[in-house]
């Protein structure tokens, strides 16, 4: 990701949508998260799918100064692009490798997932005698990757054969964000059960199953260290984890109006006409739509912030625009809309696309800039801050990636 440094106001540099980060609310999250942790317990900032579509490597610098010792990526290819950022902190390959991949994953120096028994042969051969070090993913009821409980011995035994050296063991929790859960129980029942023989052999074993929603609300699955994704962009797993822990918005999804027009009862907007004015009102059109990464279908509900109030969208969201009744507010031309951010949140936007948080921040399409903003003040830990009263002291816009 290429970055160009601007000290023009943000407002000259896009005439349609870009999302402002935050990475000084990545800090404040991850020492949220921090608090309710036994500080011997580290700390894996996941960065997959571009940092959840934040920008991998920005977040992932942000987050090893925030004290994070292990980023976690799902592919060989996004913990190179890492490596190419210059970024020596360990990286964990939480996927799968192909077998056209293992010889640079380990000459750069990233550990990959053992989940299947063929995958020890896999590596050992793609390592070409280097030292490849690997942590072993277990299926404690996920049944969607890993080792299954009963292989766990006969595979780590082929690990240490094949001369790989065993740096962790994993699982992966189905109902974490679901406290009292029934399921996570039985998880890491299984999980523990397969711990004391692997400790005695691996003394060092680092040990790691909690997810955002197990870090703050399970401390039985913190082990040596736990996994920190949503939590860390200010997203919550869900009610009981906010409960515990206040996080703040890393993206401000924004965009501009390009066309203003006063509608008279019966006019129709959008495809489909299936909105029309009841009233004489104010259309407004913003330059964004589901190609940017706002969710079709939440243009049915949805509302967005135009001078600091709620308004509604009007009728279907385009592939590049939306159309917003604006009512009788003096509505600027070139004005600026927040579509999600702190005022209206990503978890808003979900709930009206009948979706997930995680797909509204990782569905913001390539042909948005991210804006990364650095604070001038110390981050109100764990406490949302209104957006119109934190100062920038500096604004750098990346290149469309």
């Amino acid at each position: 990701m290429q970055r160009r440094n601007h000290r023009t106001d943000i407002r000259h540099l896009t005439n349609r949508t870009w999302a402002e980060i935050d990475l000084a609310a990545v800090t404040a999250n991850l020492a949220a998260i921090r608090g309710v942790l036994d500080p011997r317990v580290s700390i894996m900032a996941v960065v997959k799918a571009d940092g959840y579509g934040h920008g991998a490597v920005p977040v992932a610098q942000s987050a090893l100064r925030a004290g994070a010792t292990w980023l976690g990526v799902a592919t060989v290819d996004e913990g190179l692009a890492l490596r190419r950022a210059r970024i020596a902190a360990p990286i964990l390959v939480l996927g799968p490798s192909a077998a056209d991949e293992i010889a640079e994953a380990v000459r750069r120096r990233l550990s990959l997932t053992v989940s299947s028994p063929e995958a020890v042969t896999l590596i050992a051969r793609g390592a070409r005698r280097r030292a490849a070090h690997v942590h072993l993913k277990v299926d404690t009821g996920m049944t969607r990757l890993g080792v299954a409980i009963g292989e766990v011995s006969k595979v780590a035994r082929a690990i240490a054969a094949a001369g790989l050296r065993l740096e962790g063991v994993l699982t992966h929790l189905a109902c974490a964000d679901e406290p009292g859960s029934e399921m996570t129980r039985d998880q890491l029942t299984r999980f523990e059960s397969i711990l004391p023989g692997l400790r005695r052999r691996y003394p060092k074993l680092i040990v790691h199953a909690a997810n955002s929603a197990a870090a703050v609300l399970l401390p039985r699955s913190h082990y040596g260290m736990v996994r920190i994704g949503l939590a860390m962009y200010g997203l919550s797993p869900g009610p009981a984890v906010s409960e515990r822990v206040s996080l703040r918005p890393v993206m401000r999804l924004r965009s501009r109006i390009v066309r203003i027009v006063r509608a008279q009862p019966g006019t129709a907007v959008s495809y489909g006409a299936t909105y029309r004015v009841l009233r004489p009102t104010t259309i407004a059109t913003v330059a964004c739509g589901y190609a940017d990464g706002y969710p079709r279908l939440a243009g049915l509900n949805g509302e967005v912030i135009l001078d600091g109030e709620r308004v509604h969208i009007a009728g279907r969201v385009c592939m590049d625009y939306l159309m917003l009744d604006a009512g009788d507010r003096p509505v600027r031309p070139d004005g600026i809309v927040d579509l999600f951010g702190s005022r209206v949140t990503a978890e808003e936007v979900a709930e009206w696309a009948h979706t997930i948080s995680y797909e509204v921040v990782c569905g913001v399409g390539p042909r948005v800039p991210r804006v990364y903003l650095e604070t001038t003040r110390p981050p109100d830990v764990g406490i949302r801050m209104d957006p119109a009263r934190r100062t920038s002291s500096r604004r750098r816009i990346a290149g469309r990636r």
